[in-house]
């Protein structure tokens, strides 16, 4: 079965387990030119602290912050940049080794502007750790295969809220997250967003 082909029906918990939650998808300690943390409303609350800990350990020796959405963050009503801005002062990592993109509301635009930055910035940036939360990492990975084409990515899932491998069966709510998150996936190959893949 393809990703055009998934139905509701077909969502059982251990394909969502190998869709959504692939182990592979933590942190492997994998050195990178530049750690990138996608935009989310929580993206200061989850994101950051992980991308923060891999640049403590020497993972890469920049961070590019990218969110341009304005809308309510732990932090206050702001861009997402900002607010992981903000998150990572608290945290003690230096503002000069943070680039930021300020103008994505999608995921897809956070990669096609951050590949302008890169080109521009960093012409000789070729690895990248991608930080984003567990059950966003698929899509993203799928996505980054057309917008970040050239670069090698070394995914690096940070945990946030129950939407985990570990705590995703165990609430109704999280149950749904995860289920709407596989049938995005659909939906995204069915638009041509992101390559078809068997599942």
């Amino acid at each position: 079965m393809r990703l055009t082909e998934l139905t509701e029906e077909a969502l059982t918990d251990e394909l969502i387990d190998r869709l959504i939650f692939d182990r592979s998808f933590f942190y492997n300690g994998g050195k990178a030119d530049i750690i990138m943390v996608l935009g989310s409303r929580k993206g200061c609350k989850h994101r950051v602290p992980a991308a923060a800990e891999i640049f403590r350990a020497g993972g890469a020796p920049l961070l590019l912050f990218c969110g341009g959405k304005v809308q309510d963050t732990p932090l206050g009503h702001m861009a997402e940049y900002i607010s992981m801005l903000r998150a990572a002062d608290s945290l003690g990592v230096p503002r000069d080794v943070i680039i930021t993109e300020e103008r994505s509301l999608t995921t897809e635009e956070n990669f096609a502007f951050a590949r302008k930055i890169l080109e521009e910035q960093l012409p000789q940036c070729r690895n990248i750790i991608l930080v984003t939360a567990h059950y966003h990492m698929r899509r993203a990975l799928l996505m980054a295969e057309r917008g970040l084409q050239g670069y090698n990515i070394i995914p690096a899932a940070a945990l946030s809220g129950s939407c985990t491998a570990d705590g995703w069966k165990l609430t109704e709510r999280s149950r749904a997250k995860a289920r709407e998150e596989a049938l995005k996936l659909r939906w995204y190959a069915e638009q041509g967003r992101i390559d078809d893949m068997e599942v």
